[in-house]
């Protein structure tokens, strides 16, 4: 079961990125979709989970929801929304695939998890395979997007900060349907904050027509996506939820092909193999 969750869920992430690119270059601003995608999926989950609402009273969730809001859906999203009108969507998706080491790494040093030396070299390889993938290419990316690149490298971070910390801090008596919206609603405060502070809160306005569609189905992808996200935390490791990316990636560069046409060289899909490599490598049982 974790393991169909974990692909479901990347395919979902990896679907929102170029519904992404639809609604910005309809004329939203990153920060007024980051923040409408996360009160939209945030508020349909509430509504769904309305009647658990009192057994988590939000005197001892509050942090919760805002750091998990931050790591989760403010940081990663604010950042991918603003490099995937550079790099595309395809290769967007590929930051997600690098927290995973990243979160062992932490995960290791909090002791949730102990030192494996095949998981180490399988998430080795998954983030070679991300490098190899991101590398100037002639028909990837330019060197001169490579700045965009390195403020992409915030979404892994952050993300693999999120994965410790929501198993570390995870609410006694909480579940996934209680924990999702809150996450969500958390995320949207959070770039509504940031919104408020750079002066771009004139921004938030109901989107309407085609981009309004586009945002609705953001908002039901979102709701769908974190319910069945907290409810593969709750069966498996931090670890084990990081490598949604390594399912992201691929999935990304294939709906970048598809929907945008864009077109990718053999070192692009070479990193795919090495990835894929690395996932196997990763979650070998004997």
């Amino acid at each position: 079961m974790a393991y169909l969750l974990l692909i479901a869920v990347g395919f979902m992430v990896a679907l929102m990125l170029p519904l992404a690119k639809v609604a910005i270059a309809g004329g939203m601003t990153p920060l007024s979709y980051a923040f409408w995608q996360a009160l939209g999926g945030g508020g349909l989950l509430w509504l769904w989970s309305g009647r658990s609402r009192g057994a988590l009273p939000l005197r001892t969730t509050g942090r919760y929801f805002l750091v998990s809001g931050l790591t989760a859906i403010a940081i990663p999203n604010i950042v991918a929304f603003l490099v995937l009108e550079r790099i595309g969507p395809g290769l967007t998706s590929t930051l997600y695939a690098m927290p995973s080491l990243m979160t062992y790494v932490l995960a290791v040093t909090v002791r949730i998890e102990g030192l494996r030396g095949l998981r180490v070299v399988g998430l080795g390889l998954g983030v070679l395979g991300c490098i190899r993938i991101m590398s100037p290419d002639s028909n990837g990316l330019s060197t001169e997007n490579l700045p965009w690149l390195l403020l992409g490298l915030l979404v892994p971070l952050s993300l693999a900060i999120g994965n410790v910390y929501r198993s570390v801090a995870w609410p006694a008596g909480a579940g996934a349907k209680q924990l999702a919206p809150g996450m969500l609603l958390g995320g949207a405060l959070v770039v509504a904050v940031v919104m408020l502070g750079t002066g771009t809160l004139a921004e938030v306005r109901v989107p309407s027509g085609d981009v309004g569609l586009v945002l609705l189905a953001q908002a039901v992808l979102s709701a769908v996506t974190y319910r069945a996200f907290f409810e593969l935390q709750r069966r498996s490791s931090p670890v084990f939820l990081s490598q949604i990316g390594f399912v992201v990636a691929p999935a990304g560069l294939l709906l970048g092909f598809l929907i945008f046409g864009e077109r990718y060289g053999l070192g692009v899909w070479l990193g795919v193999a090495v990835l894929m490599a690395g996932v196997l490598l990763a979650n070998w049982r004997k």
